[in-house]
């Protein structure tokens, strides 16, 4: 029996980070029953947008026509990602155009989870890797291609994350219930935006507990 499929993409402000930093991470769902998909991508100033989600896009339809060649089911593949992952996620499944160009649709993905992602790129922090631009920072915020339709969300935020995350990961769930997407949003009490990941292996983890209820959810 082929086994769901749980992908997930690092964080590191885009510029900074590597899948092989990620194996806690795999093997905590892993002994869950899932099939991880860690991948890397290039990363800025030295590769700018659209490189990053160019590469999980590719990721991602690699691992729709392989997965099953790993025991996981191509029917069955959530994305997730931390932080500029959550971002890359958000974007791949929000903007079908990454997915078209693959020849794939937003229906190849059963859900999103992002962990303190960027919903919006559109201040002044995004110009160094998304550039001046802002018509390009508004094109790579997934908070600005939200529709009905999107499969489900879960989008968790910290209690010492970042200062402006909060306050995207609330704006992104509104704007998605206000589109009918099925949305769920988590806050975690007594992390900051690192040790929410680092944590996530420990025994009794909230973050842990939150995706599990969730992956369990589209089953």
């Amino acid at each position: 029996m082929r086994r769901p499929v749980l992908f997930f993409v690092h964080g590191g402000a885009w510029v900074r980070g590597d899948r092989k930093q990620y194996p806690f991470f795999g093997s905590r769902f892993a002994r869950e029953g899932y099939v991880v998909v860690v991948p890397s991508y290039r990363l800025a100033p030295k590769h700018p947008h659209p490189a990053q989600i160019e590469d999980v896009a590719d990721a991602f339809a690699w691992t729709v026509r392989h997965i099953a060649e790993y025991g996981g089911d191509p029917a069955r593949i959530v994305v997730a990602g931390h932080s500029a992952g959550g971002h890359l996620v958000a974007l791949l499944a929000a903007n079908e155009k990454w997915l078209r160009g693959r020849g794939l649709t937003t229906a190849a993905i059963r859900g999103v989870i992002s962990m303190s992602g960027v919903p919006d790129v559109t201040g002044e922090a995004g110009a160094r890797v998304f550039g001046n631009d802002p018509a390009v920072r508004r094109e790579a915020s997934p908070l600005f291609h939200v529709r009905a339709g999107l499969p489900p969300f879960l989008i968790t935020y910290c209690q010492w994350d970042y200062l402006t995350l909060p306050q995207q990961a609330r704006r992104f769930h509104a704007a998605l219930r206000q589109a009918d997407v099925p949305a769920e949003l988590v806050f975690v009490a007594g992390e900051n935006h690192i040790s929410e990941m680092t944590s996530i292996a420990r025994p009794g983890d909230a973050t842990a507990a939150a995706l599990l209820r969730f992956l369990g959810g589209l089953e």
